[in-house]
């Protein structure tokens, strides 16, 4: 199944979105995602400017950069639909005498993330769910040949409105393995337009063993449409990428006020 026309007709629709609105919490940086989600018949895009990531596997060395793209859609209710990919990658392998580069696009996947309500009703708490379908439509060297389901959530306590931490649990079904991430954050905002964050990510891949991570990243909100991001997490211990890291942006494309 290829969905690459689909992510393709979404990012167009985006753009061409005339007017904005109030913005609500973006998914990007960090793990996990915001707890809340968009208004009916709003969308929001979500773009890696690239992402970065650096492995040491096998023998090889391999640089990694990916244009990872999420199109938001508001259904109405707590619901929202999600859909994702990667339209331009780049692969960099250098090991055993040999060096070569590969560009393709990686797979697709569709979404539906629900959110019950919390903080933002009134109270400290607030959590949601998501939960993706992933098609092996992607380039050899990009894609997981094989369908993934992926299940996740997110919780959030709102400490004041300065300070709030989230812990982010996943699980990902791939050729009848289980992968598990586990991950903590803490943020806190610096006036009205800078946040930052610290994050840690334990990981469970099950082909690669045990895996952590930790890092963090900052965000700058453009007016009341748009936000910068820029993240970088290291590896700790020997499994696993050694450097992952990224910019993007995000732009929320409303109704008229």
């Amino acid at each position: 199944m290829n969905l690459r026309p689909a992510l393709t007709a979404a990012l167009l629709l985006a753009i061409a979105a005339p007017a904005f609105a109030d913005a609500p919490d973006f998914d990007r940086p960090g793990a996990g995602f915001a707890t809340s989600v968009l208004p009916a018949g709003t969308l929001a895009l979500e773009q890696g400017l690239p992402s970065y990531q650096r492995q040491r596997q096998d023998g090889y060395l391999d640089h990694t950069y990916t244009a990872d793209s999420v199109i938001r859609i508001g259904l109405g209710g707590p619901a929202e639909l999600q859909v994702a990919g990667s339209a331009w990658n780049r692969l960099e392998e250098r090991g055993m005498g040999s060096r070569r580069h590969a560009v393709g696009h990686g797979d697709t996947s569709v979404g539906l993330k629900i959110a019950p309500g919390g903080a933002k009703d009134g109270g400290n708490f607030s959590w949601a769910a998501l939960g993706n379908v992933t098609f092996a439509n992607g380039d050899k060297d990009f894609g997981n040949d094989a369908r993934e389901v992926s299940l996740g959530a997110t919780g959030q306590w709102q400490v004041d409105e300065t300070h709030q931490n989230t812990l982010y649990a996943n699980v990902d079904r791939l050729k009848g393995r289980n992968s598990w991430t586990l991950a903590p954050t803490f943020g806190r905002k610096f006036g009205e337009n800078w946040m930052a964050y610290l994050e840690a990510d334990a990981i469970h891949d099950a082909e690669d063993g045990n895996e952590v991570q930790a890092g963090g990243g900052v965000a700058y909100t453009i007016g009341d449409h748009a936000q910068l991001d820029a993240y970088a997490l290291h590896r700790i211990g020997s499994r696993g990428p050694s450097v992952v890291a990224g910019l993007g942006v995000s732009v929320y494309f409303g109704g008229k006020r």
